[in-house]
């Protein structure tokens, strides 16, 4: 049996890294490949933003909330606190995982943002409770009626998340971060509870106050969805699930394609942070000297980059199927 690996793993900065995290934008094979501090500058820029945002939407929701005596705002502004939590945990994850694979991580430290996106599906869920409960006081008892700058207060922040929102999720797309992602899904967790904000103060000023606790539920329920998504995500990458169908048939086809490759007798791929690693068996004819199968296996490596440049590692091994073996060992 002879193994063949091609990395494009990258230190700091040094070599190229793939920007496709997810099987599909492997799919797309547009995606620019970055250097890690590229990828870094770039997927900074989100967390930042929203850091930002968030400060100054808590002066202003506090201020707002007490002037305006709307104790829905006051909540939001609460929400809107955890957000700086969570975006200072992201902006951390970031720098954590630019830093170069070592002796103790040979795959990177690219996993960190799977664990800050999973934080923030905690965090995501704890916010839901909160206004899920919140919301349920509100429908049995009521809400007192706010002022107006209330009303304004939170259609400002509705259409300000929006945007930010807009800004990480094309940024969370660009670098294939997670926890980029979960930041901007955390966003537009704000998107809504802004909505139930205002929903909250229209309805308390047009005498239909229990109209906040119907609508905050929905809107709570609506955040922990979200935050079940984000966990979800997370943990199949934790897991190591394997690549689409579709993705590995691409595979199949491209190795097939090589002429000294009778069969293709197994392909398995991961995600490993926002770097996409193969590895596939092929059976070539045993009279084949070892020179001759690491030829072949190169040129299967070739083969696979060429059809999917964003696979960051191939590894080739010659006249096995490293699935069956696998399984064997793990049974």
């Amino acid at each position: 049996m002879v193994q063949v690996e091609h990395h494009t793993r990258r230190g700091r900065g040094a070599r190229p890294k793939t920007s496709a995290s997810r099987s599909s934008s492997v799919q797309a094979g547009r995606v620019p490949r970055r250097t890690a501090d590229e990828r870094f500058r770039v997927a900074v820029r989100g967390p930042l933003l929203g850091l930002a945002t968030n400060l100054v939407l808590v002066v202003v929701k506090v201020f707002a909330g007490i002037a305006s005596g709307s104790a829905a705002l006051l909540a939001d502004a609460g929400h809107s606190a955890t957000d700086l939590i969570n975006n200072l945990l992201v902006l951390g994850s970031l720098l954590y995982a630019r830093r170069p694979a070592d002796d103790s991580h040979p795959y990177g430290h690219d996993r960190a943002e799977v664990l800050a996106a999973v934080v923030s599906a905690q965090l995501l869920a704890a916010a839901a409770f909160v206004l899920g409960w919140g919301s349920l006081q509100k429908l049995i008892a009521g809400a007192p009626t706010p002022g107006l700058l209330a009303l304004w207060v939170a259609i400002g922040t509705l259409v300000v998340k929006a945007v930010v929102t807009r800004v990480e999720s094309a940024i969370a797309r660009d670098v294939a971060s997670r926890a980029v992602q979960a930041d901007a899904r955390d966003n537009f967790a704000d998107v809504l509870s802004s909505f139930a904000v205002i929903v909250a103060v229209a309805g308390a000023r047009l005498g239909q106050p229990r109209l906040d606790g119907l609508g905050g539920l929905l809107i709570a329920g609506l955040i922990l969805w979200t935050a079940i998504q984000i966990a979800r995500g997370a943990g199949q990458e934790l897991l190591e699930q394997n690549l689409d169908a579709d993705v590995l048939e691409r595979v199949r086809t491209a190795a097939a394609q090589v002429p000294e490759v009778r069969e293709v007798t197994a392909i398995t791929g991961r995600v490993h942070g926002s770097d996409v690693l193969i590895e596939l068996g092929i059976a070539v004819d045993q009279q084949h000297t070892v020179a001759e199968g690491a030829a072949i296996a190169a040129a299967v490596r070739r083969a696979v980059s060429s059809a999917l440049p964003d696979v960051s590692s191939v590894l080739v091994e010659l006249n096995a199927n490293h699935l069956r073996r696998l399984q064997r060992q793990l049974q």
